[in-house]
């Protein structure tokens, strides 16, 4: 998925208040109708129309008919623009730089702090792969697809458009769980923000632990990692939790010393 975030140069208020408004809508609603858009933007002067035809250009937002009448929808990168309007304006970020990596469910940014400070921006995207089963791996699924069931006295509320809900739901759940364990001196990133499915983090140097090339780790280095990768599970195993994915892929290894 491709991020073009020169798009917000040319946008003002109004266009970001207009997108706001469709991702609105689209809590209780898999299109959103014009009429719905309009009430929820509430512009002073109208041009709801205008400003969505220059938005359906930039494809921040979709339009479909299926439902029967002109429905509207944000996109992946309408989503994209508007967490990264939010942290913009809250002086999190100045700029965005290369993707630096990309997994099955995240990609992976280098940001530009107002002090010049590179930090990194991870981008939720659930469902865009081998995830597309993710409901049937991930609890939070839940919040958003079970419906009401009257034998057993629940309601739940079921949210259309669940991907980019879900990905939001991921990103609150890392940064919480990151803040947490930050906060007790476990080796993390240092969280920084999140807005929407961007979770703003420190950089750290290092490189992931697939990247290392056995031939150039030492015996005592590969001992050390081993170890405090051990420690670190046992210390989380202490406080009741689990990390299901501790791998290669997911351990940050510095060798410099």
């Amino acid at each position: 998925m491709k991020l073009d975030p020169t798009v917000m140069r040319t946008m003002n208020r109004q266009d970001f208040r207009v997108l706001s408004a469709v991702e609105s809508g689209m809590k209780n609603h898999s299109l959103v109708p014009i009429a719905l858009v309009n009430s929820i933007a509430n512009l002073r002067h109208g041009g709801t129309n205008k400003i969505i035809s220059s938005l359906l250009r930039d494809k921040l937002l979709s339009h479909d008919q299926s439902c029967g009448y002109d429905g509207y929808r944000v996109t992946n990168s309408g989503y994209d623009i508007l967490a990264l309007h939010n942290l913009k304006s809250r002086g999190i970020i100045a700029g965005i730089g290369d993707k630096i990596g990309t997994g099955k469910e995240s990609d992976v940014y280098l940001a530009i702090t107002p002090r010049n400070t590179q930090i990194v921006l991870k981008f939720h995207r659930l469902g865009r792969t081998s995830f597309r089963d993710v409901k049937k791996k991930r609890d939070y699924f839940m919040v958003n697809s079970l419906s009401k069931n009257k034998k057993q006295g629940t309601q739940y509320r079921t949210l259309p458009n669940s991907w980019l809900f879900l990905s939001r739901t991921s990103a609150i759940k890392e940064y919480a769980f990151m803040k947490a364990l930050y906060d007790v001196d476990y080796p993390t990133p240092k969280p920084v923000a999140q807005n929407r499915h961007i979770v703003a983090m420190g950089l750290v140097r290092g490189v992931p632990l697939y990247q290392l090339i056995s031939s150039r780790v030492s015996a005592a280095q590969a001992q050390s990692v081993f170890e405090q990768s051990a420690v670190l599970a046992g210390r989380l195993a202490q406080h009741g939790l689990v990390h299901c994915d501790l791998n290669e892929f997911n351990l940050m290894v510095d060798l410099s010393g």
